[in-house]
């Protein structure tokens, strides 16, 4: 028997939610329509983004291609959901629970809310989920994230001007050391490193293999060299420039290329 074909589906909702679903029934989505999907009992809507190998295990089914009445009932679902994330806020609060609801997410019919918060230890939340199920008349689940998922279900925009990466086309967080700053020679200042979840900005990793690859031959800064009649310590790269910065025993600066630093 052939095995059922894979896409892609992600979410519609506010941050990027990417799901593997499988196509039974023999039908053939198309990259950019919006299906309505199941997911462990539940339907909601999701937009097929691609197709990928055939055989891959997944949770999620593709039920059928949605309908205008279908993007109806998720408009107005979303407008509930954020009413009901202010509801559990509000009795949070009552209850001394030290959690920040940032983002939520609702089945198609209703049935299944999803709340996603933050707080700065394990909350224990299981009077607050009856209270909740109880007054919503649903499923209720909560969820704690960290500040990075946080930032990018939130979304917003970043010091470069443009949405923020995490919220527009990331689907997983890598590790950001400090190091990465370190070797691009930006200013170690926290508020030019630091993104709107307040860790280190997902764009270090950018282009840091690149000046790795560049930095590869030339000697470390702070180590004393000599090049031609300079001789003083690298205390810097210009990556632009092409050159090292080494500074004199003078205190004066000088710009030296880096093919003649490399000759050393």
């Amino acid at each position: 028997m052939a095995e059922a074909q894979v896409v892609v589906v992600r979410k519609l909702v506010p941050w990027p939610d990417c799901r593997l679903a499988r196509v039974e029934g023999g039908v053939s989505p198309e990259e950019g329509e919006v299906w309505v999907v199941r997911e462990v009992g539940y339907l909601w809507l999701g937009r097929v983004t691609r197709c990928v190998p055939y055989g891959q295990s997944s949770r999620v089914v593709l039920v059928r291609r949605a309908e205008e009445v279908d993007l109806k009932a998720h408009e107005e679902g979303r407008k509930i959901a954020e009413d009901r994330r202010r509801v559990a806020q509000r009795e949070a609060k009552k209850l001394g629970l030290p959690m920040k609801f940032v983002a939520v997410e609702q089945s198609l019919h209703g049935d299944f809310i999803r709340l996603f918060f933050l707080a700065p230890q394990r909350v224990d939340f299981r009077k607050l989920v009856k209270l909740l199920s109880r007054a919503f008349q649903a499923r209720v689940e909560l969820r704690q994230v960290g500040p990075r998922d946080a930032a990018r279900m939130v979304g917003g925009i970043g010091v470069c001007g443009r949405e923020t990466c995490c919220s527009l086309f990331l689907h997983e967080f890598k590790p950001i050391t400090l190091k990465m700053a370190f070797d691009q020679s930006l200013v170690i200042a926290p508020q030019r490193l630091t993104g709107a979840c307040g860790r280190l900005r997902c764009c270090l990793a950018f282009e840091h293999a690149h000046y790795r690859e560049l930095l590869v031959g030339l000697p470390k800064v702070g180590k004393k060299v000599r090049v031609g009649e300079v001789e003083g310590r690298v205390v810097a790269y210009n990556i632009f420039r092409c050159a090292a910065v080494i500074e004199k025993g003078d205190g004066t600066r000088v710009e030296v290329p880096w093919e003649e630093l490399k000759a050393v």
